[in-house]
């Protein structure tokens, strides 16, 4: 935890500078965190009692539409955290400079054709049927917040690459600082709204685009450094437009398999059940949020380590650091899972209000949901910084295949329950036999093996 950096001229030195880094990155994480859950926290007790479940469900379907659709930047973000990684361990400062401009160059311009496709979909498809509501005077209002929403989500397309430079860098920590400026201007911003009882519109402004401005503030510190530049951008995207959209390439299937299997459960019940059922859904799983973010915050700064590590062949930091994460994931997520569970009755009707009541059985439920979350993340940034994405492609593919038609038909008979509780079973049933025992040596090898050979 110590300012001074450690002396990166040995195998020792190398790695003590990675953990440091990476605890550096979680401290500036949990600020910026902290802001971010008051945010989340605020969302629904400052709005659920007058906007009703209805509206609210409608809101937190569109909002859930950013993690759906972060595929539309065609992986091009995650590769670029390791082309950024790979640059930096070399020591050319112009290597680092051109992987940054091309890489950031190309996610502007997929921000804006990503933008204009979000709207030309938004003007064609008819909303009234993919989300239900009883009051069919909310319509001209969804329409409006999906057209805000796609023109908000072409700049966070780009604003989130910059952070993914950041995070390549190993210094995700002044990221996360830029991050919690953000989210204070977006509580500010929900209060006001809040206040004078605003549309979902200004809703969707106050979270999605105040939250994009951090992006920018880091491109200026990046523009400072002399590690971002204008000049000569058309030919540094030219140089790193193959490189990133072939390696993206991997990363798309996956955004795209994730997205297909739990990323569009708000969606799958608003058109199946209503918005209303969404408010429900969304209230639990922003309840286990303070498990799932803390433990996020511990284990995203490890896939910039675990490139440089696997960059440089060390071996052993990868295996030791792995074990280590998985560990102290599980016992985190049991102790404040368990805590989470006994006491949400209490923590929900305080919390909204007493406006929305959620079935004990569904907490139960998503408890056992993040203990899957939490531990395939952590083993996820190990095998993103290894650069071992096709094993984690064709794993997401089997879910993708299987997960929707079994989600529509337990919905259908069994409910929000019976949707998870479903998903649940088949996500053990296929990931614990292939990354244990098919995946398995392969993934010991490809560790061990330096990025230019595989």
């Amino acid at each position: 935890m110590r300012l001074r950096p450690f002396d990166v001229s040995t195998e020792q030195g190398r790695s003590d500078e990675r953990y440091r880094l990476a605890l550096w990155s979680v401290v500036a994480n949990l600020l910026s965190k902290c802001i971010t859950m008051l945010v989340m926290v605020f969302s629904v007790s400052w709005t659920l009692p007058y906007l009703g479940a209805e509206r609210f469900g409608v809101w937190m379907t569109i909002a859930s539409f950013v993690g759906m659709l972060v595929f539309l930047d065609l992986g091009t973000g995650n590769a670029l955290t390791n082309q950024v990684a790979k640059a930096a361990t070399q020591e050319k400062r112009l290597d680092v400079t051109n992987a940054i401009s091309g890489g950031l160059g190309l996610l502007f311009l997929l921000g804006i054709l990503a933008g204009s496709l979000l709207a030309v979909v938004i003007a064609t498809l008819p909303w009234a049927s993919i989300i239900k509501v009883r009051n069919p005077a909310i319509g001209d209002e969804i329409q409006l917040s999906l057209f805000l929403f796609a023109f908000l989500f072409g700049i966070n397309l780009f604003s989130t690459g910059v952070h993914r430079v950041f995070a390549g860098l190993q210094r995700s920590f002044e990221a996360h600082v830029a991050t919690a400026l953000g989210s204070v201007v977006s509580l500010a911003a929900l209060w006001w709204a809040a206040r004078n009882e605003a549309g979902i519109p200004a809703l969707v402004l106050a979270t999605l685009g105040c939250q994009s401005i951090s992006g920018f503030l880091l491109l200026i510190l990046l523009k400072s450094r002399g590690l971002f530049r204008l000049h000569g951008i058309h030919a540094a995207v030219r140089t790193e437009r193959n490189s990133l959209l072939r390696v993206g390439g991997l990363f798309f299937v996956l955004q795209i398999g994730t997205m297909v299997g739990w990323g569009a459960d708000s969606l799958i019940i608003a058109s199946t059940l209503g918005a209303a059922q969404v408010a429900i859904y969304s209230v639990t799983q922003r309840l286990f949020q303070f498990v799932v973010q803390p433990l996020s915050m511990v284990n995203a700064p490890l896939w910039s380590a675990y490139a440089d590590a696997h960059a440089r062949g060390d071996k052993e930091f990868i295996f030791k650091t792995l074990k280590r994460s998985l560990i102290l994931t599980a016992s985190l997520t049991a102790l404040g899972g368990g805590i989470l569970f006994a006491l949400s009755p209490q923590l929900i009707e305080w919390w909204t209000k007493g406006t929305i009541s959620v079935p004990l059985l569904f907490v139960l439920t998503y408890f056992v949901w993040i203990f899957c979350e939490t531990l395939g993340n952590a083993l996820a940034m190990m095998m993103n910084g290894c650069g071992i994405v096709r094993e984690q492609v064709f794993t997401v593919l089997m879910l993708t295949i299987l997960a929707l038609p079994i989600k529509l038909i337990s919905l259908n008979y069994f409910g929000i329950v019976g949707m998870l509780a479903s998903y649940i079973v088949l996500y053990c049933a296929v990931v614990l036999p292939l990354y244990g025992f098919y995946f398995r040596n392969s993934l010991i090898r490809r560790i061990g093996k330096n990025e230019r050979n595989l």
